[in-house]
């Protein structure tokens, strides 16, 4: 049979088109099956988290900026509740929030459903209930922290009054730490008072116009020289309740949240001798917060686990291998989501890190040489370089050390700063609301407070003096918005004379310059050639870069890599003040640009 030319060729191009046919079938399921593998491989392991938002220890987030997650893989919805993602502003207590998805489920979206305080350390923990489509969990869960911003002020605050915490004809009672939660869920920042030598807490509620109402006595018989202190929610009822060490004893009392009573009674847990220094987390991933101890007694630390209800184990005891553990402070220190430990040791003058295995378990990983006897010790990023960083306050040297991290729980020693005699108290917060964290230490032997200023870069610089009475000796300095208009106050803490002091902050910017709520992020800080964005961008992002006399240096607009090249320019070392628009939204940051390579 001979075909004609065109017949032949139209029976070319059917046979032709019916292979293609078949190939991009088979290339089809190849494909098909390859991603079902996969997709099979990813889900045979458990989860993990691979992105948040905020990023961990930044410090310029909006109160009420959503806490996104992002997994490597999609995960079971219903898995994800309030009993698996949990959320604790130090001082505005458990938040409660709504939780949504993206349409792949790997993603987790917690809008708060208030406002966090201005200037607060937030702590987010989702637990090991977390699993995956097959029902694989989060292993021993995953945690981080990061701070709320607060509003441009002064670091020139001023005296607003002083509040005697002595009842009529009472001798000393020794006050010592203070704890400014908001005990009564009224949204304003309160005051708990601790006295050493009284043994009772004594309640400040806040009246909602800068001050407090006059101050209601609980009493610790079992206390023992009740003093270090921190809140948490212990048995998940949303109320704060409170952990306080014994100075002089062996024990930490625990004192559950009470809407009648303001608190239960204390109840008492073993630890080591001495108790000096207190930490609150969740160490197991279970989603119930623990405690950790300093004893400086007995040269430990302890760990005590929640059982789920509120009630702790028996504790577990760990030897740093120095002398004289004080003080205590935990974070994740080695982006592993598991929460670590940073230890002040007062007899050995050094600085510890351990590190969590997950399961509460502790090792020690590095140490370093701070100044003599560490007191006290208050952790931030001061940098911005995204890993936490440490300030000791040293009794025996007059000074304060600066720690840095390296983001694998290593440690080096930084900088140290005087203050004067006996600094026995530190704490962090970003007073001016430039975008970076300051310190103030209260100095006993000289009865004043020093208040240094963070220059951008992680050092500290323009020292000021806020004087206790005649007589007085300052014990500690909890920095916090009394007022809630974004700006923070000091509130100090006299152990000698047993006052509190308050002094008061204001933001210095209008109304239109406070709509900074963008969710967005700069980094690294201190930057070189490149500065990357970090959020949710919907829109165009503009940046305006000036120097510290507020000449514009540079005006760019970002492209779809998410950051800003600025290599060209030669820009010097020091100090630059980024502007960043979205969305009709702007934030002014205060950045560092390192020294060329």
């Amino acid at each position: 049979m001979v075909l004609n030319w065109a017949a032949s060729n139209d029976y070319f191009f059917h046979v032709y088109s019916k292979l293609i046919d078949k190939l991009f079938i088979m290339n089809y399921i190849l494909s098909s099956v390859c991603v079902v593998l996969i997709g099979a491989n990813v889900c045979s392991q458990s989860p993990q988290v691979i992105e948040t938002s905020p990023f961990s220890q930044t410090i310029i987030n909006a109160p009420n900026a959503p806490i996104l997650i992002t997994f490597d893989q999609p995960v079971n919805e219903a898995t994800v509740t309030a009993n698996t993602f949990k959320v604790f502003g130090r001082w505005s207590g458990p938040m409660d929030g709504i939780i949504s998805f993206n349409t792949s489920s790997t993603g987790v979206k917690f809008t708060p459903i208030r406002d966090f305080f201005y200037g607060e350390w937030v702590t987010v923990r989702l637990t090991s209930g977390i699993q995956n489509m097959v029902g694989l969990p989060l292993t021993n869960g995953y945690g981080f922290n990061y701070w709320t911003k607060s509003l441009p002020a002064s670091l020139d605050l001023v005296f607003g009054e002083q509040i005697n915490m002595r009842l009529p004809g009472e001798g000393a009672i020794t006050l010592y730490g203070a704890y400014a939660g908001d005990i009564n869920n009224d949204e304003f920042s309160d005051l708990v008072v601790i006295t050493e030598d009284s043994d009772d807490i004594r309640v400040l509620f806040n009246d909602g116009s800068n001050s407090f109402d006059p101050f209601i006595i609980i009493e610790m018989p079992n206390g023992q020289g009740p003093s270090t202190n921190e809140g948490a929610d212990f048995n998940h009822d949303g109320l704060i309740d409170m952990a306080i060490g014994s100075t002089y004893s062996d024990n930490v009392s625990v004192l559950m949240g009470n809407v009648t009573t303001i608190f239960d009674e204390e109840v008492n847990y073993q630890t080591g001798m001495g108790v000096r220094g207190l930490a609150i987390a969740d160490f197991n991933g279970d989603g119930w917060d623990d405690i950790a101890t300093a004893n400086r007694a007995a040269s430990t630390i302890s760990i005590l686990i929640n059982d789920g209800t509120g009630v702790f184990e028996p504790p577990v005891n760990f030897d740093t291998g120095f002398d004289g553990e004080t003080s205590i402070a935990a974070t994740d220190i080695n982006d592993d989501g598991f929460v670590d430990l940073l230890v002040a040791i007062h007899n050995s003058n050094r600085l510890v890190s351990l590190l969590n295995d997950g399961t509460g378990n502790f090792e020690v990983f590095d140490s370093v040489s701070v100044g003599a006897g560490p007191w006290m010790m208050t952790i931030g990023d001061v940098n911005g370089d995204g890993f936490v960083d440490v300030a000791t306050s040293n009794r025996f040297t007059d000074n304060v050390s600066i720690v840095r991290t390296d983001g694998f729980g290593g440690l080096e020693l930084n900088s140290s700063y005087f203050v004067g005699d006996f600094p026995a108290a530190i704490d962090l917060g970003d007073i001016d609301g430039d975008g970076d964290l300051d310190f103030i230490s209260s100095v006993v032997g000289e009865s004043h407070y020093v208040l240094m200023e963070n220059d951008g870069s992680g050092s500290f610089v323009n020292p000021r003096i806020y004087p206790s009475p005649a007589g007085g000796g300052a014990a500690c300095a909890t920095i916090h918005d009394r007022n809630n208009d974004g700006a923070m106050d000091i509130s100090l803490i006299d152990e000698a004379v047993d006052v509190v002091i308050l002094y008061n902050n204001t933001p210095i910017l209008g109304n239109d310059e406070q709509v900074t709520d963008m969710e967005l992020t700069l980094y690294p800080n201190p930057f070189n050639k490149i500065i990357y964005v970090g959020g949710s961008i919907m829109g165009l992002v503009k940046l305006e870069l000036y120097d510290v006399l507020g000449r514009k240096i540079l005006t760019e607009y970002m492209g779809t890599s998410k950051q800003f090249y600025i290599g060209e320019i030669g820009l010097s070392e020091g100090i630059y003040i980024a502007k960043l628009f979205h969305n009709g939204n702007s934030q002014k940051i205060k950045m560092y640009k390192k020294p060329q390579n």
